[in-house]
């Protein structure tokens, strides 16, 4: 009798766990329903807008076919600008059922205009980490206020769509998440973060000098910060290889071949000094003083063949090495970029046009036929030249200073003064690939000397770490960089944790699972082990 009753007492408490459960997702789906239709106000907004509505709002089952995230509530919804013909900020905000109660803002890439999500894992996350979503971050983005491909400039024509693509609208989505978050859970977070990569690591700088009391922490992986000043280089070093150097016969193009032994050359000097030589240049400064380009060049300076370099094709790789004047100054100050990794293993890959290609036509397709080009086209056009059909190879930054200073104030996030951040207790991680031909690596390297001349080594050090990885580039590269950044940083804020070397996973098809470290800036790891798979057999030096 004892027996039957203790069974009974089971079978009714699986019921009633079964009925709790059921009653949860039904809990659970109801709340997230609730949602839609929602319309926030614009007083709710910190920016000028004509307020926000969420016009979608759906539970994703635990078991949904793809879902990687757990169970959520999917919210999709717009914000309205003050200017009609501007477009809607559309947006995601992901509300996961089991809340850590903290948010996760993902930044964009390239000119934005696609929606960010939220549902996907950071940019080169370590492959044993789960998304943040289904760590419990209520996570979110948008499309910056203009729906396009990442490298459309014409929404910049409108004056608001070009100001939330230069910032507003991160703003304006943190304070829609915020009230959603508010009207779901019943409380305000915890904690508040930010991740982005090229452009998204333009928009954590954004963030860190506009609204530093809204942000705990971002990990900014190679940042744009300075994204007018890397789109007049990307103009001028156009110009430089089309226009300058002439297309006869002596030519400054470099072929694939020609781009090949150049690179083969430096690898063959510069490999070994870091202890390995596995492809993989991690002693740059040492590359740098070792390498001499000189010794690349055909005998009387014209081009002979492909076995050497012509003294034009050189003047044209000197010219790619070094930091291009503008004459005038742009936000912060800033009236130059600096040089790109031509001489220090850059994995160009046909980013600047030659290298896969041969000679461009003459006169050549600036959006087809080389990298920078591409990038740098809409914003002078559409941004600067307010849509003129100008031959771009002609363009005069100097003729333009003026409009570029405005437009550089209205996207730019080159300042170092960011005291702000630092005193509510907000932490940065730092972090760009040496071969990056998209963002050259010594862009972040300026950003962070100037930090540190701001504020000082010690002080800096209090809230910021940056990190060079040899061999990474803009998501390509000899190593392919995963790293669980976020855990990083939150052990960072919330336990006070100061990260020092980290260690990453090569995710490249071939060498996944190789582990090196990640060091802290000016650090570079060198082999003194026996194994080059194995972080343990590196050690950071300086």
């Amino acid at each position: 009798m004892r027996a039957s009753l203790a069974a009974a007492s089971l079978i009714g408490l699986f019921v009633l766990a079964l009925v709790t459960i059921d009653a949860a997702r039904a809990d659970a789906a109801g709340d997230c329903a609730a949602l839609r239709g929602t319309q926030i106000a614009a007083e709710k907004i910190g920016l000028p807008t004509q307020g926000a509505m969420i016009e979608a709002a759906d539970l994703v089952a635990l078991d949904a076919k793809d879902n990687i995230n757990g169970e959520f509530c999917k919210v999709l919804g717009s914000i309205k600008p003050v200017d009609p013909t501007a477009p809607n900020i559309k947006f995601q905000v992901n509300l996961p059922s089991t809340w850590n109660g903290k948010l996760l803002h993902y930044g964009g890439a390239g000119y934005n205009g696609v929606l960010v999500t939220g549902l996907l894992n950071t940019r080169f996350f370590e492959p044993s980490t789960r998304t943040p979503l289904k760590r419990g971050y209520v996570t979110f983005g948008s499309d910056s206020g203009h729906q396009s491909s990442p490298i459309d400039g014409r929404f910049g024509l409108n004056a608001e769509a070009l100001r939330n693509f230069g910032g507003d609208q991160l703003k304006k989505t943190h304070d829609v998440a915020q009230e959603i978050v508010s009207r779901r859970y019943g409380r305000k977070p915890d904690k508040v973060y930010f991740f982005g990569n090229s452009q998204g690591g333009h928009e954590g700088f954004i963030v860190i000098q506009r609204w530093p009391q809204q942000y705990d922490g971002v990990v900014a992986i190679h940042p744009v910060y300075n994204f007018v000043a890397l789109q007049i280089d990307g103009n001028a070093r156009s110009r430089a290889l089309y226009g300058g150097l002439g297309y006869d016969s002596e030519s400054g193009w470099l072929n694939p071949a020609k781009l090949k032994l150049l690179q083969s050359s430096i690898m063959g000097t510069c490999d070994k000094l870091d202890g390995a030589e596995d492809g993989i240049i991690s002693n740059i400064a040492g590359c740098r003083a070792a390498f001499k380009l000189a010794t690349l060049r055909c005998e009387g300076g014209r081009d002979t063949g492909d076995a050497c370099l012509s003294d034009r094709q050189i003047k044209a790789v000197e010219a790619i090495d070094s930091p291009v004047e503008f004459g005038f100054p742009v936000q912060a100050g800033i009236s130059s970029f600096p040089r790109w990794p031509i001489l220090e293993g850059g994995d160009w890959g046909g980013l600047f046009g030659f290298g896969t290609r041969p000679k461009p036509a003459n006169p050549p397709e600036p959006m087809k036929d080389f990298g920078l080009a591409v990038l740098s086209d809409p914003l002078v056009r559409y941004m600067v030249l307010r849509g003129a059909r100008d031959d771009l190879l002609q363009f005069d930054p100097k003729a333009h200073a003026e409009r570029l200073r405005e437009v550089s104030e209205t996207i730019d996030a080159s300042r170092v003064d960011i005291d702000a951040f630092k005193a509510r207790g907000g932490k940065l991680l730092l972090m760009h690939g040496t071969v990056d031909t998209a963002v050259p690596p010594a862009n972040t390297v300026a950003y962070y000397e100037r930090l540190a001349k701001q504020h000082g080594q010690n002080e800096l050090d209090g809230f910021v770490r940056f990190y060079i990885a040899p061999g990474f580039g803009h998501g390509t590269g000899q190593f392919v960089v995963g790293w669980d950044a976020l855990s990083t940083l939150e052990r960072w804020v919330e336990n006070g944790a100061a990260p020092g070397p980290q260690v990453m996973v090569d995710t490249k098809e071939g060498n996944r699972g190789r582990t090196r470290p990640l060091c802290v800036y000016p650090a570079w790891p060198k082999f003194t082990g026996s194994n080059v798979d194995d972080v343990a057999s590196f050690t950071c030096v300086k």
